[in-house]
């Protein structure tokens, strides 16, 4: 007789954790299956900010302190080498390894009575009997399944025939760098304009390393790794040893409808990566929450339509970001940007509050929009020419 769960969720970083440990703390039978033995390491820029911590608590409840691997109170802004603006002193930013953040979140799951079956892949799913097959030659039933398995998500292939969208889809690469190696403090992180296109890059600060990585639109960079490489090098006055790896991101295309039938999807599944500042985990964690609530109220009944509903509140602030990404992006306008913001206080300290999750998408896109204004207002192209006779 197959195995059977009232849930099944496959994936068990912050997502699948987030949805297990809801579920098992209200008595729901769930189990959560990844292709991973963990702790397993997963390729992250692993930063946290203010959002992150206060889902976090807000689902987890314990402090996360174990697993913090250094706390920012600023960042640096730059545009080929050279700092524009930044700020010191203010929000708080944290970064951990995912290495150990995603194994002490499933830990917790675990603790309330999650069923793991780690080191375990699904290969096939039947929606129709509402089974998932094993690469060991197992099969396990479902009553509803979460699909939190990334971006190159098996479920949403199977519901939608494609993982994401390759027009639309991001691509980053990353190097951890030891710090042994470096021996310039560098206690804020750095965030890289004019580097790729529709993106940025990024050097994250932790406590033996420095994460260093650049992420844009994939179809729009096809030179992205010599790219990366050039960067690193006058970054660091050499190419810093270590491997140069790769991942996609769903970079602000997310799901309409996040599943279909007895099929919810959360986190990169869903395609839940924020395109302004690229944080993905928190809502991960969020729509794990989301979509475990909905379960729970559901009761026999089906989870979808509730978890859409709460979904909404999340893809609400993605659709704001991805109209002001129209902003920051295309040529012209990052032009403009980046002669804005060397003049502005209030613009890197609204980037920080955005981030924090205590300014709304809509207030920045006013903000920022208005100091584009008066920096295009001031260009001298737009002023009459010598000898014009206007």
């Amino acid at each position: 007789m197959k195995k059977h769960h009232q849930v099944l969720i496959i994936g068990a970083g912050p997502a699948g954790s987030a949805a297990a440990h809801t579920l098992a703390r209200h008595g729901v039978d769930v189990g959560v299956i990844d292709k991973a033995r963990f702790p397993r390491d997963k390729l992250c820029g692993g930063l946290l900010t203010l959002r992150s911590a206060q889902i976090y608590q807000r689902i987890f409840a314990r402090p996360w302190d174990a697993v913090i691997r250094h706390t920012a109170h600023g960042v640096k802004f730059l545009h080929q080498g050279k700092v524009l603006n930044e700020v010191r002193d203010r929000s708080d930013l944290f970064f951990t390894r995912r290495l150990d953040f995603d194994h002490f979140l499933l830990e917790q799951a675990l603790e309330h009575g999650t069923h793991a079956y780690l080191d375990e892949s699904v290969v096939a799913i039947d929606t129709a009997t509402k089974t998932c097959r094993l690469r060991s030659g197992g099969e396990i039933g479902y009553g509803t399944l979460i699909g939190a398995d990334g971006v190159n998500s098996l479920v949403a292939k199977t519901l939608f025939g494609h993982a994401f969208d390759q027009r639309k889809v991001a691509f980053a690469l990353e190097l951890e760098v030891e710090r042994a190696d470096y021996p310039e403090r560098l206690d804020d992180p750095e965030i890289h304009f004019g580097l790729v296109r529709w993106g940025y890059g990024w050097v994250f600060p932790k406590q033996d390393t420095l994460t260093v990585g650049v992420g844009g639109i994939h179809a729009r960079n096809p030179e992205m790794k010599a790219i990366f490489e050039s960067f690193l090098c006058a970054r660091f006055g050499h190419l810093p040893a270590g491997k140069i790896k790769g991942h996609y991101l769903p970079f602000g295309d997310y799901r309409k409808v996040p599943g279909r039938g007895d099929v919810l999807l959360c986190g990169d599944a869903a395609g839940l990566v924020e395109p302004i500042t690229g944080e993905g985990i928190a809502f991960a964690m969020q729509s794990g929450l989301y979509a475990a609530e909905a379960i729970i109220a559901a009761g026999n009944g089906p989870a979808l339509p509730g978890y859409r509903r709460r979904y909404r509140e999340i893809t609400r602030d993605f659709d704001h970001a991805n109209r002001l990404r129209h902003l920051l992006f295309p040529e012209f306008c990052q032009r403009l940007f980046l002669k804005a913001l060397p003049k502005s206080e209030t613009l890197p300290l609204k980037h920080l509050e955005l981030m924090a999750g205590t300014l709304s998408y809509g207030d920045y896109s006013r903000h920022l929009l208005g100091r584009m204004v008066k920096r295009l207002s001031g260009a001298r192209l737009f002023r009459p020419a010598a000898g014009s006779g206007q």
